[in-house]
């Protein structure tokens, strides 16, 4: 399995052309292995997660849900090199992928999870596609978004976690 991700990543930055026919069953594939109990498989799948957003962009918008959610779930993992994988696959994601959809997934998957490791990441990374839109155009959209970004705002803000804070 990890010679598998390892070639699907070398396509990835190499072949990107090959991958984008199929990207949805590879990324489906890859996303699949991010759960595997053996945290050798598990890293080099997140890690090959992250390849994917930073070589296919935009192009990975229509995976960026399911993809970021087992990420989100990933930087609550006990293991701390898990941790520091999925977070770096994650700012990856939120660099790569449009600001407005990383924001979507993030506070839909993240802010409101139980694990305070998984807020503070979803915090931290919803910070930057903040920062990457701007808060006039933030700001500027439609009134349930407006409304729907300030709740989550206040809420992160409330927590009672001070790293998420």
């Amino acid at each position: 399995k990890v010679n598998g991700l390892l070639n699907v990543r070398r396509l990835a930055v190499c072949h990107s052309e090959v991958l984008l026919c199929r990207l949805h069953d590879v990324s489906l594939a890859v996303t699949k292995e991010v759960n595997n109990l053996r945290s050798k498989v598990s890293h080099c799948a997140i890690v090959t997660v992250g390849e994917l957003f930073k070589t296919m962009k935009k192009h990975m918008d229509q995976e960026v849900d399911e993809v970021a959610r087992v990420l989100l779930q990933k930087t609550g993992d006990s293991s701390d090199f898990i941790q520091k994988a999925a977070s770096q696959a994650l700012r990856i994601m939120v660099d790569s992928v449009t600001p407005a959809r990383a924001m979507t997934v993030l506070m839909a998957s993240g802010v409101q999870h139980c694990n305070t490791l998984v807020r503070k990441c979803a915090a931290e990374h919803l910070l930057t596609a903040m920062e990457r839109i701007g808060a006039e155009k933030l700001l500027s959209g439609t009134h349930n978004r407006t409304e729907l970004l300030v709740h989550t705002v206040v809420r992160l803000a409330q927590d009672c976690h001070q790293d998420t804070r």
